[in-house]
Protein backbone atom coordinates (compact mmCIF):
# COMPACT_ATOMS: atom_id res chain seq x y z
CA UNK A 1 0.00 0.00 0.00
CA UNK A 2 1.17 3.53 -0.83
CA UNK A 3 2.10 6.03 1.84
CA UNK A 4 0.27 9.38 2.05
CA UNK A 5 3.39 11.13 0.32
CA UNK A 6 3.89 8.70 -2.48
CA UNK A 7 0.09 9.52 -3.57
CA UNK A 8 0.54 13.15 -3.19
CA UNK A 9 3.84 12.97 -5.00
CA UNK A 10 2.39 10.98 -8.11
CA UNK A 11 -0.59 13.52 -8.28
CA UNK A 12 1.28 16.56 -8.21
CA UNK A 13 3.76 14.94 -10.72
CA UNK A 14 0.61 14.86 -13.40
CA UNK A 15 -0.63 18.14 -11.97
CA UNK A 16 1.86 20.76 -10.91
CA UNK A 17 0.68 22.40 -7.72
CA UNK A 18 2.55 25.45 -9.03
CA UNK A 19 0.27 25.84 -11.84
CA UNK A 20 -2.54 26.95 -9.64
CA UNK A 21 -4.23 30.14 -10.09
CA UNK A 22 -3.32 32.91 -7.21
CA UNK A 23 -6.81 32.79 -5.22
CA UNK A 24 -6.53 28.88 -5.52
CA UNK A 25 -5.96 26.44 -2.57
CA UNK A 26 -5.02 23.18 -4.15
CA UNK A 27 -2.82 20.69 -2.13
CA UNK A 28 -3.29 18.88 1.34
CA UNK A 29 -6.93 20.23 2.92
CA UNK A 30 -6.90 17.58 5.66
CA UNK A 31 -3.35 15.53 6.98
CA UNK A 32 -4.26 12.76 8.91
CA UNK A 33 -0.77 11.61 9.69
CA UNK A 34 1.31 9.57 7.55
CA UNK A 35 1.10 5.80 6.97
CA UNK A 36 -0.24 3.35 4.25
CA UNK A 37 -3.86 4.41 2.83
CA UNK A 38 -5.28 1.36 2.97
CA UNK A 39 -7.79 2.16 0.11
CA UNK A 40 -8.43 6.03 -1.99
CA UNK A 41 -12.00 7.57 -3.18
CA UNK A 42 -11.82 9.80 -5.78
CA UNK A 43 -14.59 12.57 -5.90
CA UNK A 44 -14.89 16.03 -7.14
CA UNK A 45 -16.44 17.71 -3.97
CA UNK A 46 -15.96 16.85 -0.85
CA UNK A 47 -18.98 17.32 1.83
CA UNK A 48 -20.31 15.41 4.63
CA UNK A 49 -22.13 12.51 2.83
CA UNK A 50 -18.61 12.04 1.29
CA UNK A 51 -17.10 11.79 3.95
CA UNK A 52 -18.89 9.32 5.59
CA UNK A 53 -18.98 7.06 2.05
CA UNK A 54 -14.98 7.23 2.60
CA UNK A 55 -15.01 5.97 6.48
CA UNK A 56 -17.78 3.17 5.69
CA UNK A 57 -16.05 1.70 2.87
CA UNK A 58 -12.73 2.05 4.39
CA UNK A 59 -10.84 4.77 2.49
CA UNK A 60 -8.53 6.76 4.76
CA UNK A 61 -7.63 8.97 2.04
CA UNK A 62 -10.35 11.64 -0.02
CA UNK A 63 -8.79 13.02 -3.55
CA UNK A 64 -11.12 15.86 -4.77
CA UNK A 65 -10.91 18.13 -7.12
CA UNK A 66 -12.80 21.21 -5.70
CA UNK A 67 -11.00 22.25 -2.02
CA UNK A 68 -12.60 22.41 1.26
CA UNK A 69 -10.56 25.35 2.68
CA UNK A 70 -10.80 27.63 -0.11
CA UNK A 71 -10.78 32.27 -0.16
CA UNK A 72 -10.55 33.91 3.05
CA UNK A 73 -9.48 30.36 4.61
CA UNK A 74 -10.77 28.34 7.49
CA UNK A 75 -11.37 31.07 10.69
CA UNK A 76 -12.08 28.53 12.98
CA UNK A 77 -12.96 24.60 13.07
CA UNK A 78 -17.01 24.65 14.59
CA UNK A 79 -19.55 21.92 13.79
CA UNK A 80 -21.87 24.96 13.14
CA UNK A 81 -20.20 24.74 9.48
CA UNK A 82 -20.05 22.57 6.62
CA UNK A 83 -16.87 22.81 6.33
CA UNK A 84 -15.58 22.42 10.24
CA UNK A 85 -18.24 19.79 10.14
CA UNK A 86 -16.08 17.86 7.30
CA UNK A 87 -12.51 18.65 8.78
CA UNK A 88 -14.03 17.16 12.15
CA UNK A 89 -14.96 14.36 10.98
CA UNK A 90 -12.16 13.56 8.73
CA UNK A 91 -9.93 14.22 11.46
CA UNK A 92 -11.61 11.75 14.30
CA UNK A 93 -11.80 9.40 11.75
CA UNK A 94 -8.28 9.57 9.99
CA UNK A 95 -9.16 10.54 6.91
CA UNK A 96 -6.61 12.69 5.21
CA UNK A 97 -7.83 15.10 2.49
CA UNK A 98 -6.08 16.27 -0.79
CA UNK A 99 -7.25 18.19 -3.76
CA UNK A 100 -6.15 19.29 -6.99
CA UNK A 101 -8.17 22.01 -8.19
CA UNK A 102 -7.16 24.82 -11.09
CA UNK A 103 -3.36 22.97 -11.37
CA UNK A 104 -5.83 19.82 -13.06
CA UNK A 105 -7.88 22.04 -15.22
CA UNK A 106 -4.46 23.53 -16.60
CA UNK A 107 -3.14 20.53 -17.36
CA UNK A 108 -4.71 18.69 -21.06
CA UNK A 109 -4.62 15.25 -19.04
CA UNK A 110 -7.00 16.88 -16.41
CA UNK A 111 -10.62 17.99 -17.04
CA UNK A 112 -9.86 19.35 -20.44
CA UNK A 113 -9.40 16.26 -21.33
CA UNK A 114 -12.80 14.75 -20.15
CA UNK A 115 -14.95 17.13 -21.99
CA UNK A 116 -13.18 16.27 -25.55
CA UNK A 117 -13.28 12.86 -24.81
CA UNK A 118 -17.39 13.24 -23.99
CA UNK A 119 -16.97 15.24 -27.76
CA UNK A 120 -15.13 12.40 -29.76
CA UNK A 121 -12.10 15.12 -30.21
CA UNK A 122 -8.73 13.46 -29.88
CA UNK A 123 -6.83 16.61 -31.01
CA UNK A 124 -7.12 19.76 -29.31
CA UNK A 125 -4.90 22.01 -27.47
CA UNK A 126 -4.68 24.64 -24.75
CA UNK A 127 -7.62 27.50 -25.96
CA UNK A 128 -4.80 29.99 -23.61
CA UNK A 129 -1.28 28.64 -23.19
CA UNK A 130 1.17 29.56 -20.74
CA UNK A 131 4.19 29.48 -21.61
CA UNK A 132 6.21 29.95 -19.02
CA UNK A 133 6.92 26.18 -18.31
CA UNK A 134 8.13 23.77 -21.11
CA UNK A 135 5.25 21.84 -21.40
CA UNK A 136 1.84 22.58 -22.37
CA UNK A 137 -0.29 23.97 -19.90
CA UNK A 138 -2.35 26.53 -20.01
CA UNK A 139 -6.53 27.22 -19.42
CA UNK A 140 -9.20 25.54 -21.40
CA UNK A 141 -8.75 23.88 -24.78
CA UNK A 142 -9.44 23.96 -28.48
CA UNK A 143 -10.59 21.72 -31.24
CA UNK A 144 -12.07 19.91 -34.19
CA UNK A 145 -15.15 17.18 -34.41
CA UNK A 146 -14.51 14.36 -36.50
CA UNK A 147 -17.53 15.56 -38.90
CA UNK A 148 -19.82 18.77 -38.75
CA UNK A 149 -22.89 18.79 -36.94
CA UNK A 150 -25.88 20.78 -37.02
CA UNK A 151 -26.01 23.17 -34.71
CA UNK A 152 -29.03 22.06 -32.69
CA UNK A 153 -28.46 18.53 -33.07
CA UNK A 154 -24.92 19.40 -31.51
CA UNK A 155 -26.61 20.71 -28.29
CA UNK A 156 -29.06 18.30 -27.99
CA UNK A 157 -26.32 15.79 -28.25
CA UNK A 158 -24.16 17.39 -25.19
CA UNK A 159 -27.51 17.32 -23.13
CA UNK A 160 -27.35 13.34 -23.59
CA UNK A 161 -23.47 13.07 -23.34
CA UNK A 162 -23.15 15.35 -20.26
CA UNK A 163 -26.06 14.32 -18.38
CA UNK A 164 -27.35 18.25 -18.10
CA UNK A 165 -30.31 19.22 -16.43
CA UNK A 166 -30.98 22.12 -18.88
CA UNK A 167 -28.45 24.03 -21.24
CA UNK A 168 -28.63 27.37 -21.81
CA UNK A 169 -27.02 28.78 -24.93
CA UNK A 170 -27.07 32.21 -27.52
CA UNK A 171 -28.85 32.10 -30.85
CA UNK A 172 -27.68 29.94 -32.90
CA UNK A 173 -25.70 31.62 -35.66
CA UNK A 174 -24.49 28.90 -37.79
CA UNK A 175 -26.18 26.17 -39.26
CA UNK A 176 -23.40 23.92 -38.19
CA UNK A 177 -20.28 23.91 -36.11
CA UNK A 178 -17.40 22.27 -36.24
CA UNK A 179 -14.64 24.02 -34.25
CA UNK A 180 -14.93 23.84 -30.49
CA UNK A 181 -13.20 25.46 -27.79
CA UNK A 182 -14.16 24.52 -23.98
CA UNK A 183 -13.38 25.67 -20.34
CA UNK A 184 -14.36 23.37 -17.92
CA UNK A 185 -16.13 25.11 -14.56
CA UNK A 186 -16.42 28.72 -14.45
CA UNK A 187 -15.44 29.70 -18.33
CA UNK A 188 -16.75 32.79 -19.12
CA UNK A 189 -12.83 34.65 -18.87
CA UNK A 190 -11.96 33.00 -21.80
CA UNK A 191 -14.95 33.96 -24.17
CA UNK A 192 -12.77 36.42 -26.15
CA UNK A 193 -10.09 34.05 -26.76
CA UNK A 194 -12.87 31.48 -28.24
CA UNK A 195 -14.17 34.16 -30.69
CA UNK A 196 -10.57 35.32 -31.52
CA UNK A 197 -9.73 31.99 -32.57
CA UNK A 198 -12.40 31.65 -34.62
CA UNK A 199 -14.49 28.76 -32.40
CA UNK A 200 -18.11 28.23 -34.14
CA UNK A 201 -18.98 27.39 -29.68
CA UNK A 202 -17.87 27.53 -26.33
CA UNK A 203 -18.85 25.38 -23.74
CA UNK A 204 -18.28 26.50 -20.03
CA UNK A 205 -20.21 26.86 -17.31
CA UNK A 206 -21.32 29.52 -14.35
CA UNK A 207 -22.10 31.78 -17.38
CA UNK A 208 -24.18 35.47 -15.79
CA UNK A 209 -26.61 36.87 -17.55
CA UNK A 210 -24.82 40.05 -19.02
CA UNK A 211 -22.09 37.76 -20.22
CA UNK A 212 -24.26 36.08 -22.75
CA UNK A 213 -24.28 39.21 -24.59
CA UNK A 214 -20.53 39.49 -25.23
CA UNK A 215 -21.11 36.67 -28.11
CA UNK A 216 -22.00 39.51 -29.87
CA UNK A 217 -23.47 37.09 -33.04
CA UNK A 218 -20.19 35.75 -33.36
CA UNK A 219 -20.17 32.58 -31.41
CA UNK A 220 -22.49 30.23 -29.66
CA UNK A 221 -22.30 29.97 -26.30
CA UNK A 222 -23.62 26.58 -24.54
CA UNK A 223 -23.37 26.39 -20.83
CA UNK A 224 -23.48 23.28 -19.46
CA UNK A 225 -23.04 23.46 -15.65
CA UNK A 226 -20.32 23.27 -13.97
CA UNK A 227 -20.68 20.03 -11.98
CA UNK A 228 -21.84 18.88 -15.87
CA UNK A 229 -18.59 20.02 -17.23
CA UNK A 230 -15.94 18.62 -14.61
CA UNK A 231 -17.53 15.24 -12.64
CA UNK A 232 -14.90 13.13 -15.04
CA UNK A 233 -11.99 14.30 -12.98
CA UNK A 234 -12.60 11.47 -10.77
CA UNK A 235 -12.17 8.94 -13.32
CA UNK A 236 -9.34 10.74 -14.58
CA UNK A 237 -7.58 10.58 -10.91
CA UNK A 238 -8.58 7.24 -10.53
CA UNK A 239 -6.64 6.06 -13.53
CA UNK A 240 -3.70 7.83 -12.68
CA UNK A 241 -3.43 6.67 -9.33
CA UNK A 242 -4.24 2.89 -10.45
CA UNK A 243 -1.78 3.22 -13.30
CA UNK A 244 1.63 4.46 -11.26
CA UNK A 245 0.34 1.72 -7.67
CA UNK A 246 -1.42 -1.02 -9.81
CA UNK A 247 -2.40 -2.93 -6.47
CA UNK A 248 -3.90 -0.14 -4.88
CA UNK A 249 -8.20 -0.02 -4.58
CA UNK A 250 -8.93 3.37 -5.88
CA UNK A 251 -13.00 3.94 -5.70
CA UNK A 252 -14.99 6.49 -7.16
CA UNK A 253 -17.74 7.90 -5.45
CA UNK A 254 -21.22 7.33 -5.72
CA UNK A 255 -22.48 10.56 -4.47
CA UNK A 256 -23.88 13.05 -6.17
CA UNK A 257 -22.44 16.73 -4.65
CA UNK A 258 -24.66 18.96 -7.37
CA UNK A 259 -26.12 21.16 -5.46
CA UNK A 260 -28.18 22.74 -8.56
CA UNK A 261 -31.17 20.98 -9.11
CA UNK A 262 -33.54 20.93 -12.13
CA UNK A 263 -37.43 20.95 -12.40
Amino acid sequence: MPQFTEIVSELERVFPKRLQEDYDNAGVQVFAGEGNITQCLVTLDVTEEVVDEAILSGCNLIVAHHPIIFGRGLMNISPETSVGRIVLKAVKNSVSIYCAHTNADAMPVGTVAFMFEKLGIKEFSMLKRLNTEDFECGAGGIGELPEEMAALDFLKNLKTVFNCGAIRYTEIIKPTVKKIAICPGSGSFLLKEAIRQRADVFLSGDFTYHKFFEADKKILIADLGHFETEIGIKNIFKCILQKKFTNFAVKISSINTNPIKYL
